[in-house]
């Protein structure tokens, strides 16, 4: 009995670590996709759609978010990509995910818009954010235009900010 009993934390401690690690993969996954995007959009010429693209994946960012705020994780999830959705395979999961990594998404003090790129099917937005403890973020969206012409969030990168709120 007493082993059994000392297994139980080791089992815990064995898959924490691998969450640990399956979290790492998949944030370094989402770093290299967006910085792969970002060189795209810096190399390519401007898009003769880009005031609506502007206003249509921002759009979608502030649903999300707003899905975010209510708590509505099915909402939320339907943002994202196919290719997301297949990643995590359910909202709940999805979701997990966001609270775990994501934090300053789920209900930021404050949201402002500051650079935007676009070729027509992809688009990038900076967006900075400010948490509930009032640390400024920049956050980096990555959206794709679906075949129907809706934008859908392909991936979402986070860093705090180097300089301090005044």
């Amino acid at each position: 009995m007493l082993n059994q009993t000392h297994d139980v934390p080791r089992r815990k401690q064995t898959l924490d670590k691998e969450s640990s690690i399956r979290q790492k993969i998949w944030k370094l996954w989402l770093i290299i996709f967006a910085v792969g995007l970002a060189a795209a959009f810096t190399t390519s010429l401007g898009h003769a759609g880009e005031p609506e693209d502007r206003q249509e994946t921002r759009a979608v960012i502030e649903a999300q978010l707003e899905a975010f705020k209510q708590g509505d994780s099915a909402k939320a999830f339907s943002y994202a990509t196919p290719n997301i959705q297949t990643m995590f395979g359910d909202a709940e999961t999805f979701m997990q995910m966001v609270r775990e990594g994501y934090d300053v998404v789920l209900q930021p003090a404050l949201v402002r818009f500051v650079k935007f790129q676009t070729d027509g099917t992809n688009a990038l937005h900076a967006v900075q954010m400010i948490d509930r403890q009032k640390t400024l973020w920049n956050v980096y969206y990555v959206l794709q235009r679906r075949e129907d012409g809706t934008w859908r969030i392909s991936s979402c990168e986070t860093e705090k900010a180097e300089t301090d709120l005044i």
